[in-house]
């Protein structure tokens, strides 16, 4: 497990912005059944957590596998997280839990955003690479995931500058530096 200084600077931010609204305990709640949907999928297909990364942004699960995971597996463990979030929500829903239902759909949409290093990402580049161009597939995984990634900057930004909430604009810069820093193939073995 590594925590690094980001994360606990991320947290004392977050706690910071939150401002009593009470928001913060139900998404980090929303995030660690996201992680554990990763991690009882894994962990059905014989997998182990190889490393738990917490950072300035978020949390990251590697697994080890006894063997390749075809893909239909690995994507299985990539959808088991959003999976996670909304089996979550609709018992959430249905006690009154408003906001922990909300931030549970949220974090598991925002996590399917087509977007390298997010869970959508991995699932579409499965998808793009069955096509069997991989440099095609980079190439529209990389145009997509930029457009949407800075389209989740303008809104950052207008929500940094009306709210004083700079949380999406940070996101996005992450995911931007995410497409633009040279990367491995990531597959189930690696990220998820």
């Amino acid at each position: 497990m590594e925590i690094t200084p980001g994360f606990a600077l991320l947290m004392a931010g977050l706690f910071y912005l939150d401002e009593g609204a009470g928001l913060l305990p139900w998404a980090l709640l929303a995030c660690a059944v996201h992680e554990l949907g990763h991690l009882a999928a894994a962990a059905a297909l014989g997998g182990r957590v190889e490393r738990l990364g917490l950072s300035a942004v978020g949390a990251e699960l590697r697994f080890a596998y006894p063997g390749p995971l075809s893909c239909a597996e690995e994507n299985l463990v990539l959808l088991a997280g959003p999976a996670a979030n909304l089996l979550l929500a609709w018992p959430a829903f249905a006690l009154g839990a408003g906001v922990l239902a909300v931030s549970s759909v949220w974090i598991g949409a925002f996590n399917l955003l087509p977007i390298p290093p997010m869970d959508g990402g991995a699932l579409a580049e499965n998808l793009l690479d069955s096509l069997g161009r991989p440099a095609l597939a980079q190439g529209i995984l990389t145009a997509a995931g930029a457009v949407l990634a800075g389209a989740l900057a303008g809104v950052g930004a207008v929500a940094a500058v009306e709210y004083g909430n700079v949380t999406l604009l940070l996101t996005a810069v992450w995911l931007l530096w995410g497409l633009v820093r040279p990367r491995a193939r990531r597959r189930a073995g690696g990220r998820r």
